[in-house]
C-alpha cells in the first residue's frame, strides 16, 4: 500500500538548455478571471482540469472507431473534436462537470486545495471567498467535486480488498480468544471497524429524543415521536487499516443487516478484524474476528474501569477510533450536515485520505 514516486527526466540536455518557449497568451475570459483572482495560476489549473477529464472521462469519436478526441479549441476549452472527421462534442458532458457554467480551472482548484489541506476540509464558504463567486455557485462546485470523489471510491475499495486478500492469505489466529496475538500481528496491518455519532440531536434543541425506542448510539440521532421521529443526526461506520486506507459510511443503525454487507464488501473473510463488543454476530462470519470490551470493570475495588479495556492481548480498535477523532475535528468546520447529504461528505473525506495512500492518478490504479 505504498506510493511509488516516479520521475520523468528531460528528453535531452540540449533541449533543457534552450530558452523556454513563451507562454500562450490568455483569452479574454481568462484575462477577466485573472483580474478577479490575480494570485491564482489560472492556466495551470485549467490544464489540470483538462488532464483530469482526459484521464478519468475520455471522449471518443462516434464516427471513427476507438478514436480518442484530442483536438482542442483555444477559445472554448470545454469543447474537443476529432482530428480526422472534425466531430465536435463537449468534454464536460456526462461527467461531474456536466453543464458547469463556471470556468474550468475552478474545479481543479477545489481539488488541489482539498488535497493539500486534508484533513482540514474546504467549506463552501471558503470556496466562495477564495474564488469570489456566490455561495450557491461554490456549494454546487463542491457537490461536483464530491460526486467525482464518490465515483473513484470503488477503485480504492478494490485495491484495499486485493491488498488485504494477498496480505492475509492463509492467515489464521488461535481459536482461543484469550491468547495474546501481539507477536502474530507485529508486522501486519491492523484492520478495525467501529461506529460513531457524528452529529447528534440535542435534547434542548429539539424538545426530546427517541431515548426509549432506540438504544445505544441511535438514541441520539432520531427525534421523538411527537416531533415526527425523523433522523436528524448522522451515524458513521468506519473501516480503517493502520497506516493505510479508511472508508466511512453513513448508516441508519448498528444492526447486523446494515453493517454486515458493508464489512463483507470491503474486507476478505480471512481478514483479522478488530472491533469492540458491538459486533457479536461477526464471529460466525470472520473466523479471525477479535473484540475488546470497552466496559470492562476493574478487579481492584479502588478503581472502576479495567486498565486493559482499550487494548487486551494485542486486540484493539484504535485505528478506527483515531480516524473518528480526525473526522470529528475536521467536520466541526461544517457545524451541521443533514443525514441525506452525509454520504457525499464522507465519500469526499474517504477519497482524500485514500488518495494520500494510493495516489490520485489513473496510472496508480
Amino acid at each position: 500500500m505504498s506510493i511509488t514516486n516516479t520521475f520523468t527526466p528531460f528528453a535531452s540536455t540540449k533541449s533543457s538548455s534552450q530558452s523556454p518557449s513563451p507562454p500562450k497568451p490568455l483569452t479574454s475570459a481568462q484575462l477577466k478571471e485573472k483580474r478577479k483572482n490575480p494570485a491564482i495560476n489560472i492556466p495551470f489549473f485549467t490544464e489540470l482540469t483538462k488532464k483530469i477529464l482526459n484521464d478519468f472521462y475520455p471522449k471518443y469519436c462516434i464516427n471513427c472507431p476507438d478514436k480518442l478526441l484530442t483536438k482542442e479549441i483555444s477559445t472554448q476549452p470545454e469543447l474537443i473534436r476529432c482530428e480526422k472527421c472534425r466531430y465536435l462534442t463537449s468534454r464536460l458532458s456526462y461527467t461531474p462537470l456536466h453543464h458547469m457554467k463556471l470556468p474550468l480551472w475552478m474545479f481543479s482548484y477545489v481539488f488541489y486545495e482539498s488535497m493539500i489541506q486534508h484533513p482540514k476540509v474546504v467549506t463552501s464558504t471558503e470556496i466562495s471567498k477564495r474564488l469570489k463567486i456566490s455561495y450557491k455557485g461554490a456549494s454546487l462546485l463542491k457537490k461536483r467535486f464530491q460526486l467525482f470523489a464518490s465515483q473513484q471510491l470503488p477503485k480504492y475499495k478494490k485495491l484495499t480488498y486485493d491488498a488485504l486478500d494477498q496480505e492475509f492469505k492463509g492467515f489464521t489466529l488461535p481459536p482461543d480468544e484469550n491468547t495474546d496475538i501481539t507477536h502474530l500481528m507485529e508486522n501486519r496491518p491492523y484492520v478495525s471497524a467501529d461506529t460513531m455519532v457524528l452529529f447528534s440531536a440535542s435534547e434542548r434543541a429539539n424538545g426530546g429524543r427517541k431515548r426509549y425506542r432506540h438504544g445505544g448510539s441511535t438514541a441520539s440521532i432520531y427525534l421523538s415521536e411527537s416531533l415526527g421521529g425523523r433522523q436528524v443526526g448522522t451515524l458513521v461506520h468506519t473501516i480503517g487499516v493502520k497506516k493505510g486506507p479508511v472508508f466511512f459510511n453513513s448508516v441508519p443503525n448498528q444492526k447486523a443487516n446494515t453493517l454486515g454487507p458493508i464489512i463483507k464488501d470491503h474486507l476478505p473473510l480471512h481478514t483479522p478484524l478488530m472491533t469492540d463488543e458491538g459486533y457479536p454476530w461477526l464471529w460466525g462470519i470472520y473466523s479471525n474476528h477479535r473484540s475488546v470490551n470497552h466496559s470492562a470493570r476493574s478487579k481492584d475495588i479502588r478503581y472502576r474501569w479495567a486498565k486493559d479495556r482499550w487494548s487486551k492481548n494485542g486486540v484493539h480498535n484504535q485505528v478506527a477510533e483515531a480516524n473518528h477523532r480526525v473526522l470529528k475535528s475536521a467536520f466541526a468546520s461544517y457545524y451541521y450536515i443533514r443525514p441525506e447529504n452525509s454520504t457525499r461528505y464522507l465519500n469526499e473525506f474517504s477519497f482524500l485520505k485514500n488518495a494520500q495512500v494510493f495516489g490520485a492518478g489513473c496510472a496508480d490504479w
